[in-house]
Formats: structure tokens, sequence, C-alpha cells
């Protein structure tokens, strides 16, 4: 007995589909390679906004802690967070868990290289108290199987995971740049400034669920008002 064309035409067409749906797993998997891209064109995708380095008993008005998913200055969709340094030392920083649906595997460790986007209007060479309002504000990234959140420490929030001091990172985060802008020289504009851990990864193991989490942030020396809206956020994954 022989099969009827439909019966093979059908045959061939699911080792087709069954063909690209392995391709497309091992493209993933063969490599060990994740690429996450998050532009905030329609949300803000999960990422929350959070401050460390400041009194638990902090004053609003003085510290004017603001975070939020608005229009950027420069068009579209940003994350936009901003404080005011009372404490010479205030972190501020966004957030995200990457999960298993993002196609992370449990107890695996990874080599996480974060590219940020981000709308400044801090021309570079400028003073400012404590410190430039540009070059004093460092651009950190980071990645930890520990979730990155303040904790009461003696009545100051500090972070829960390493991100190191001002200028110096830690075990969990990276120093990448400053918030000074590369172009215009004046406070009036606002323009787009990129930065990247390409050239030193971070290491992290996800944790048994096959977890961890990412986040971008400003460790600030400078004692004034900085304001953000980050704008893009990519992540590559690299498995060891």
């Amino acid at each position: 007995m022989t099969m009827s064309r439909i019966t093979k035409s059908f045959i061939l067409v699911l080792f087709a589909i069954a063909a690209l749906i392995l391709s497309a797993a091992g493209c993933n998997q063969d490599s060990g390679s994740i690429n996450l891209k998050y532009d905030f064109d329609s949300s803000a995708e999960g990422w929350t906004g959070g401050f460390a380095d400041l009194p638990v008993e902090y004053e609003q008005d003085s510290y004017q802690l603001d975070f939020g998913y608005m229009d950027s200055p420069l068009g579209g969709k940003a994350l936009m967070i901003s404080s005011m340094n009372r404490s010479d030392d205030i972190f501020m920083y966004i957030k995200k868990q990457l999960t298993a649906a993002d196609g992370l595997s449990p107890n695996t460790t990874y080599l996480v290289t974060i590219e940020v986007k981000f709308a400044t209007d801090v021309p570079a060479g400028a003073v400012g108290i404590g410190g430039a309002p540009g070059e004093a504000v460092y651009v950190k990234v980071g990645a930890s199987a520990v979730e990155p959140t303040p904790v009461d420490d003696d009545g100051f929030y500090t972070l829960s995971v390493d991100k190191g001091q001002q200028s110096s990172g830690g075990r969990d985060a990276v120093v990448v740049g400053n918030v000074a802008k590369e172009v215009s020289d004046d406070f009036e504009t606002y323009e787009i400034k990129t930065l990247s851990n390409q050239d030193n990864p971070l290491e992290v193991t996800t944790d048994a669920d096959g977890s961890m989490w990412i986040f971008v942030g400003t460790d600030s020396g400078f004692e004034g008002l900085t304001t953000l809206y980050y704008t893009e956020v990519d992540v590559t994954l690299e498995a060891k």
C-alpha cells in the first residue's frame, strides 16, 4: 500500500515545522547566548525603580525621589528617575528580574553584558557642589541572583547587593561611565548617551528557578538634582 500525495505532503510539512522549532531552540541553547532588548515603546516592560544610600527616615521634600514611565524629552517613552543627592552618596537605579521564561536555565553561570541608553542634559566640565554634575555621577550596570533592594542598616538604606561605592564597582556591578553629555555644552538640551560593559562582563549564576536580577543605576558624588530618562536596555547572556 502506498501513501497518497496529500498524506506525504502533510508529513513533509510536519517535518519542516519540527525542524524549524528545533533550529530555533538550537540557536538559543547550542550557542548558549540569550539576547533581550527593552525599548519601553509601549510599556515599562516589568522594570521598576529604587533608591539606596540615604537615611531611612528621609524627607521627600528634600530628597525629591521620583520614578515613572513617561514621555522622553527627545520623543518616545522612557523610564524617568530623579533624586536630590542630600546624602552625598545616593544610588538611584532601575531593575528587572530575568526568569526561565526569558530562556535562562537553573543553576547556570552566565557572562552578562548590559548596554544602556539614556537621555541626559548635563554638559561635560560643569562645576557642582561635592563634584561635577556629569563626571561625578557614575553609571553602573549590575547583575545578581539576589534582588537589589534597599536594606535598613542602622537607620540608613544600603543596597542588598555589592555595587561598590562612587567611582568603584563591586562584586555585582561595574562602572561603565558617567552622565556627562558628549556633544552639546549647555543645560538646555538633552542627548542620548550609550554605555556598556562589553569589555567587562559580569559573571552571575542563576538560582534553582533559573532567575537573576539585572539593574542599571547611578552612584552620585554630586550634591544636587540628577534626572535621567532611560530609553533602552539591551542584555546579552552567554552561558559558560
